[in-house]
């Protein structure tokens, strides 16, 4: 089969245990992520596809703290000018 004529089908199971959540993804990567993940592991920086996307994970949300944190900052900023 062909990608591009394959219906992609993608699961996501959630299950609670007493180190926090669980969530197991069944799914296809196509495309450049594909290719990003294939060069990853290739070059080593990655020791599966499951490693991968965990450290891709980490790094979407250390930029979303970062931008959480700018946020914040800026708001600080407006309010002590506001108070000038």
């Amino acid at each position: 089969m062909k990608y591009n004529q394959r219906k992609v089908n993608h699961s996501v199971k959630v299950t609670e245990n007493s180190n926090g959540s669980k969530i197991r993804i069944n799914t296809v990567v196509i495309g450049e992520p594909a290719k990003w993940l294939n060069e990853w592991k290739r070059r080593g920086l990655v020791t599966s596809y499951t490693d991968a996307i965990i450290q891709a994970l980490r790094a979407f949300n250390e930029r979303v703290i970062e931008q959480d944190l700018k946020s914040a900052q800026l708001g600080n900023i407006k309010r002590t000018e506001e108070e000038f």
